[in-house]
């Protein structure tokens, strides 16, 4: 597969066994029940089609019949009972010779209503690979916060026992050793959440994806360039949604067609052939009939329902007109969001590795001047939460702009491709 995605290191593993986006998305496709419903549905709607071009085609019947009659007859001379038993075959052919073009209308139709469902199955496919990549981008993220928190647990940790042995010397105040506790409660309860998170976070990815989400890798590219009336132009041709409403109007359109051609006469072919042989018991005579025939049926009145539904499907097209302009103005409100929480997402990551740096470069100065004296226990436990905040809010960030990413990946209708190579065949 082409990919638009390069290995970007936002997150490091040591196994080689890494399970990266690529592996996340070929699983979901492949044991994600909710793909196994949409392609069966998808199958289903062929027959529409199928069924669409059959009904072009000749109706034939064949039946078969045998009829026994006993009868008693008597004069004033004779009596007499005749038994015989008759035998019927006979084969039926009707075919329309003209419709006005209403079949040929159900035909495209049904191409439309199946291109409808195709749609609904990629809708599907995507919001699953939506789903996917967070619950992947969350077990990161949540994995990145319990190694931090862990981190800060230590430090605090050791802190407090540092603290107790200098309390016992002597050396710390009880406003130390309390201070000391505090931050030892606060970062341990910081760890239970940050584990009962990451824990929650790999059943639920198992859940989606059916793998088990252990070192993950992240992959993405963030060196394509978008901008707002790029993404606009690419909604406006290729968003799911705008497809299915824009189908409808050419489904409606197709409907007002067929209701208006009702009106039209139409004309229909019958032919048959019979043979009967009469006389299994008695003699009796074989006979051979052939038939065929036109019928034109000319449509007079309907008690106005025609009428009224050529009204109703009028109603319906104006509908889906409004419906589908409302659409793309909610969908350009959406892009906009996305696209402006796309960029504060890029900005919080820049701004927060610059406070990562400045962070850790006074904790190292901090714990310096604490061996030394000069800073207090307070200190020392101010600068690791803060440390701990920003490389959460890092994460975070991250998380939030390839989320931000990909759903705008969604509204242009471009997700499938970079994983169409996991894509099951469905034309």
């Amino acid at each position: 597969m082409t990919k638009i995605f390069i290995i970007l290191l936002l997150f490091l593993s040591n196994n080689v066994f890494a399970i990266d986006i690529d592996d996340t998305i070929k699983s979901t496709i492949e044991k994600n029940p909710k793909v196994q419903i949409a392609y069966e549905k998808l199958q289903e709607s062929k027959e529409l089609i199928e069924n669409a071009y059959n009904k072009k085609l000749p109706s034939i019947t064949s039946t078969i019949s045998g009829t026994y009659s006993n009868s008693d007859s008597s004069t004033s001379s004779t009596s007499s009972t005749a038994e015989t038993f008759t035998d019927k075959y006979k084969l039926s052919l009707t075919q329309n010779l003209y419709d006005a073009g209403e079949k040929e209308l159900e035909i495209k139709r049904s191409i439309i209503l199946f291109d409808n469902e195709v749609i609904n199955f990629q809708v599907t496919i995507q919001n699953l690979i939506l789903s996917a990549i967070e619950g992947y981008l969350t077990v990161i993220n949540y994995e990145k916060s319990l190694e931090a928190s862990n981190k800060n647990f230590d430090s605090v940790s050791r802190f407090l026992d540092e603290t107790n042995t200098k309390f016992d010397l002597g050396s710390a105040t009880l406003y130390d050793l309390q201070n000391a506790e505090s931050a030892f409660a606060i970062a341990e309860t910081n760890l239970f959440i940050a584990q009962q998170n990451y824990d929650v976070s790999k059943i639920t990815f198992n859940r989606i994806v059916g793998l088990k989400p252990i070192n993950l890798e992240d992959v993405l590219d963030i060196n394509k360039n978008i901008d707002l009336k790029t993404i606009f132009e690419n909604i406006e041709k290729n968003n799911y949604q705008l497809a299915i409403l824009k189908n409808n109007i050419k489904n409606t359109n197709i409907l007002l067609a067929k209701e208006k051609l009702s009106i039209k006469p139409s004309l229909d072919l019958t032919t048959s052939i019979e043979y009967s042989d009469t006389g299994r018991i008695d003699s009796g005579t074989e006979k051979t009939n052939g038939t065929i025939g036109l019928t034109l049926t000319i449509p007079i009145f309907k008690q106005n329902i025609d009428k009224s539904n050529i009204r109703k499907f009028q109603s319906q097209l104006l509908q889906s007109e409004l419906t589908t302009d409302d659409t793309k103005e909610d969908l350009k409100i959406q892009a906009s969001n996305l696209y402006k929480n796309y960029l504060i997402s890029k900005s919080n990551i820049s701004s927060n590795n610059k406070q990562l740096k400045s962070i850790q470069t006074s904790l190292d100065s901090i714990k310096e001047e604490y061996n030394i004296g000069t800073k207090t226990i307070t200190d020392l436990i101010d600068a690791e939460s803060a440390l701990l905040d920003i490389n959460v809010n890092y994460h975070s960030s991250k998380k939030d702009m390839i989320l931000n990413f990909f759903n705008i990946m969604a509204l242009e209708g471009s997700l499938l491709k970079s994983f169409e190579n996991f894509l099951p065949a469905y034309n």
